[in-house]
């Protein structure tokens, strides 16, 4: 699902850490509002907070578009073969006068 299929009313869960930092655990959320770069969630107690879409791809509720999905498989590929930083391959700048 991507976010534009996401709808409202929607129940999501989210990995949010304690607050000694050290374990994370799920919450349920309802999905209250949709903006075009977040979205406002509630949890069951009345506490509404922002999620961006960076943090919905993060804990999976939502994908990339099939492109973006693409390019992301192929630098996984890509970075087991080989180093993504090759020494001495550090250019010098080069100052105009």
């Amino acid at each position: 699902m991507t976010y534009e299929q996401l709808e409202v009313n929607t129940e999501i869960s989210l990995k949010e850490k304690t607050e000694d930092g050290r374990n994370s655990r799920k919450i349920q959320y309802t999905i209250v509002s949709k903006y075009p770069h977040m979205c406002i969630v509630e949890d069951r107690k009345g506490r509404r907070r922002g999620v961006a879409v960076g943090e919905l791809i993060m804990n999976k509720v939502i994908k990339q578009n099939t492109y973006l999905e693409a390019l992301r498989g192929e630098r996984r590929t890509c970075n087991k073969k080989k180093s993504w930083h090759k020494k001495g391959t550090k250019q010098e700048a080069e100052y105009a006068p």
